[in-house]
């Protein structure tokens, strides 16, 4: 496989900075090495605290906010969340063949095997979001700001990387109400209005490892923990103007539990391998299977006569499915430029084809991701624009659902730049923004319009913190 190290020589010899190779690879003075001590350890300070100060409100699904606001997380699992760190995501999520020894992949677990063997790679991103909504007759908006993703990645030997990551997988957020338009329901009681409501999110957290196998041909696994609460309520409020007699209103709750374990495997394989180019080939397989969702579901009934009386009160395993999703991609790279494609399938409509009714259903799906980047000179001392990495993609899916006979897919524009901290450093500062359209208004449907916009921090542990240093 083509040498990093060979190319950040050739990089840094282009420039006046020639002679901090011996730095990177062989040693470095005290007043240095006391410097860069201060530097990892502020990296650590905020690795840790992030992940004491919010990882653990991940886990309990974040009920103070929505991640997400679309009527159609109403069914399902939710919106589920376009994946990948802000760097893939700004390329239209191109993953599968992504190997870059200063990023952390965790959409494939070979890719761990990447890091360098004196390494760390950190991960962590931000994103916010705005949704636009219309129906045939309404508008609204809604906006988000929640931290995105945590990654990190570290060797255990030589080709073993081992990757671990907390990452948003689906959420559900929406708000609708309206009046009964049934003309004898208007005509014998009055006014109907029915209010629908839900939140809550289902995180994953994932821990794996890569293996080089053989000569340019890497394996891997991850394991794969849903966790989260999905929480939805509905009312009915009766007004009663025509008909005559007493009427209450009714509410009910339904908190869906999650806590599942699956699995991904991985591989990638180089077949191109050169000082000038790299093309690797990717491909994953998750596996699915039911989740046994625990479904808590209450109905009172809203009565003086019989207060703490229950219509409904049972607690059962939700039916729901995850499929089986096979990604296939490749990604290929020059020095100043790179691009790759990824192919995904995944069976909903096989798994759940008992949950078919007469306005909802599922549907097997696909999605085609593609990207690329480009940097005009990497070791340019005077032009810092042109030390930047420009990114560009197009992200396409298919939705799992089928409502009132009425599929429909999400496409989206990505686009985002890198930006190097320091001259002679690998981590990065990387912004991303995403434009994209979901939904039809057929049928009764809503159309969404939503901006995405992204932060992240790629930490590379190039102060090489398992090195000894051979002068001191």
């Amino acid at each position: 496989m083509v040498s990093e190290r060979k190319y950040f020589e050739k990089r840094l010899k282009s420039t006046i900075f020639a002679d901090c190779i011996d730095f990177v690879y062989k040693g470095q003075s005290r007043d240095r090495k006391e410097s860069n001590m201060s530097f990892r350890t502020k990296i650590l300070a905020v690795v840790a605290f992030v992940l004491v100060a919010v990882a653990p409100q991940w886990a309990v699904a974040q009920d103070a906010s929505l991640n997400t606001y679309s009527p159609y997380t109403f069914y399902g699992i939710g919106d589920i969340h376009a994946e990948g760190i802000a760097v893939t995501r700004a390329m239209g999520g191109a993953s599968m063949g992504f190997r870059n020894y200063i990023y952390v992949n965790p959409l494939n677990p070979a890719s761990y095997s990447s890091v360098r063997s004196n390494s760390f790679l950190t991960n962590f991103d931000m994103e916010g979001q705005n949704f636009y909504i219309r129906t045939t007759d309404a508008k609204t908006s809604f906006n988000t700001f929640n931290v995105r993703d945590i990654a990190m990645s570290f060797p255990l030997y030589k080709g073993l990387g081992v990757g671990l990551s907390v990452t948003p997988y689906s959420s559900v957020g929406y708000n609708v109400s309206y009046y009964d338009p049934n003309p004898e329901v208007q005509a014998g009681i009055g006014q109907m209005l029915y209010s629908y409501a839900g939140s809550g999110d289902v995180t994953q957290f994932k821990l794996g490892v890569g293996y080089d196998l053989f000569k340019n041909f890497s394996i891997g696994a991850d394991v794969i923990y849903y966790h989260g609460s999905i929480e939805r309520s509905y009312t009915v409020q009766p007004t009663t103007i025509t008909g005559t007699g007493t009427y209450y209103a009714m509410a009910g709750t339904s908190t869906e539990y999650v806590g599942s374990f699956f699995g991904t495997l991985g591989m990638q394989w180089t077949p191109i391998a050169k000082e000038s180019s790299v093309l690797t080939i990717g491909a994953t397989y998750k596996f699915g299977g039911r989740m046994g969702n625990q479904v808590v579901e209450q109905i009172p009934l809203n009565s003086t006569l019989n207060p703490g009386e229950m219509v409904v009160d049972r607690t059962y395993t939700s039916s729901l499915q995850m499929p089986s999703v096979y990604a296939v991609g490749f990604y290929y790279h020059r020095p100043k430029y790179s691009f790759g494609a990824d192919y995904e399938f995944a069976d909903w409509g096989l798994r759940n084809v008992g949950d078919v009714t007469d306005h909802l259903s599922f549907r097997n799906t696909s999605a085609v991701r593609v990207g690329g980047q480009y940097t005009p000179n990497p070791g340019d001392v005077r032009n810092a624009l042109k030390r930047f990495t420009y990114r560009a993609g197009l992200r396409w899916s298919q939705n799992y659902l089928v409502l009132n006979n009425e599929s429909f897919s999400d496409v989206a524009l990505t686009f985002g730049v890198g930006m190097p901290l320091r001259m002679t450093g690998l981590s990065n500062v990387n912004l991303g923004l995403e434009l994209g359209q979901r939904g039809t208004m057929r049928a009764g449907l809503s159309r969404e319009n939503y901006l995405k916009f992204t932060i992240g921090f790629s930490f590379f542990g190039e102060d090489y913190w398992f090195v000894k240093m051979k002068y001191d």
